[in-house]
């Protein structure tokens, strides 16, 4: 994992929409898959705990220090397919909506207005 994206004592706080929460030891914003599959193995090698966090709805973080590496998903990519979109873990469940509807496809009203990404909904259940 490249060394100069890793952020020690990384404060969370403005990170989630509760704005609570106190520091990561380390912190880690992964761009993509590969990355995302980088600092797992990172964690693992160093024997740390791993929390992965999206776009920060829903999410209440403790005060105290969480000690092991916290990976924030900023992967975005977006395809769109003939009988679909194709979106990445870190889009944003409102940008998701738009784009379904200009493309004159159905079936992700019930999203609008969520805050968060498709990763945490799906991760979450949302909506069901």
């Amino acid at each position: 994992m490249k060394n100069e994206k890793l952020k020690k004592n990384f404060l969370l706080k403005n990170l989630t929409t509760f704005r609570v929460g106190g520091k990561a030891q380390y912190f880690f914003e992964a761009k993509n898959k590969e990355e995302t599959i980088e600092a797992l193995q990172w964690a693992q090698q160093k024997k740390l705990p791993f929390f992965v966090l999206g776009g920060g709805s829903n999410v209440i973080i403790n005060d105290k220090k969480y000690k092991g590496l916290v990976i924030k998903i900023q992967e975005s990519g977006i395809k769109n397919q003939e009988s679909g979109i194709e979106v990445g873990a870190g889009v944003a469940l409102g940008k998701i909506v738009g784009l379904a509807l200009q493309n004159g496809l159905i079936g992700m009203e019930w999203a609008m207005g969520i805050p968060g990404t498709i990763g945490g909904a799906v991760y979450g259940n949302t909506g069901a």
